[in-house]
């Protein structure tokens, strides 16, 4: 299918088109936000599994991967938000991809099934090359999640769940060579899962999975190097055990961490201090077991995929606090697991 081909209806100019990943749902579901409110318009059903997106650096690609024992990346063109085609795809080099990130001339996936951490060349039209290098995290289980380039674009950070570990590689953007540069461990049983960078660029914030905490840490982006600090848990006093968090944002003024935790299906709110985030609120999300969240451009909602209840929820939030209100609405997707906006 060409760049030009579409089957979907453009969304009208007060609208804003939003991509909603799947697992065992219908594909990439196709959304439009008329304010706050979304409204399911279709969907690219042939699309397998895509469990996380992202987008290239001009914003007309919108790349995912496809959660396969045969992991995939596969390049969606979005130059019309309303009219999103699959365009080509490639592996992506490992078992069960969760995660991908953009850097520079590279789209880079963590498979979870394996451990790997593979990088893809993009072609100068925002296609995806076969895989130019690929690394396994060391252990006997390990399970990379997430991999997230730092501000600078010099470094790749890769949290990985099964060694208890963020490790931090090296990119060569000329070859795609994946180098391994230094390694922040966590106690064992942490089970970090992703992490999210400061808007100061000093400091990073991990979740982790099997531990419902966030860990402080200090990034020397010279260096290329993580140290661990305090951690807090960001779970209510009455909730149940385990929680499994799954997702971490920052707010866009740096002053507000939210974190969703899938036992408890809520979200956390943790207010960002100089001694570390402090938690001021859980907020139920309306739905059962939530994965992703976002922020929406305004900053004044916050959207969470409910993977078990079929669901995607919004919350309104206060920017001077940061705390979130009741749900405000719901829209059904089967399996959602992921919220991008356009």
């Amino acid at each position: 299918m060409s760049r030009s081909e579409s089957a979907y209806p453009v969304p009208e100019a007060d609208t804003q088109a939003v991509y909603i990943g799947t697992l065992g749902g219908d594909g990439l579901v196709v959304a439009e936000a008329d304010g706050p409110a979304l409204r399911v318009t279709g969907a690219l059903t042939e699309l397998r599994e895509p469990s996380a997106l992202a987008f290239g650096a001009d914003r007309r690609t919108l790349y995912a991967v496809s959660e396969l024992a045969q992991g995939r990346v596969t390049a969606v063109d979005v130059s019309d938000p309303g009219k999103p085609v699959v365009w080509q795809s490639q592996l992506s080099g490992g078992n069960g991809p969760t995660h991908l990130a953009v850097v520079g001339r590279y789209v880079v996936t963590a498979h979870y099934g394996d451990g790997v951490v593979a990088a893809n060349r993009l072609g100068g039209d925002g296609s995806v090359g076969p895989v130019a290098s690929k690394v396994r995290h060391p252990g006997a289980t390990p399970h990379a999640h997430q991999v997230v380039p730092d501000p600078s674009g010099r470094w790749l950070l890769s949290v990985d769940l099964g060694a208890d570990a963020v490790f931090v590689h090296g990119l060569d953007q000329r070859t795609g060579k994946l180098t391994a540069h230094s390694r922040m461990p966590l106690p064992a049983g942490t089970g970090p899962r992703h992490l999210v960078f400061h808007p100061d660029g000093t400091r990073v914030f991990v979740l982790a999975e099997l531990r419902p905490e966030i860990t402080t840490a200090h990034w020397d982006g010279v260096a290329g190097t993580l140290n661990p600090g305090s951690s807090v848990r960001v779970t209510g006093p009455d909730a149940p055990d385990p929680t499994y968090p799954a997702e971490i944002v920052v707010s866009q003024d740096g002053r507000f961490l939210y974190a969703t935790t899938r036992g408890e299906d809520a979200v956390a709110v943790l207010r960002v201090e100089s001694s570390g985030p402090v938690l001021v609120q859980t907020s139920p999300t309306g739905g059962a077991w939530p994965r992703h969240c976002a922020l929406g451009p305004d900053g004044r909602w916050l959207y969470v995929a409910n993977q078990h209840s079929d669901t995607v929820t919004w919350l309104p939030r206060d920017p001077a606090t940061g705390e979130l209100g009741p749900v405000a609405g719901s829209i059904p997707v089967r399996g959602a697991v992921w919220v991008e906006f356009a």
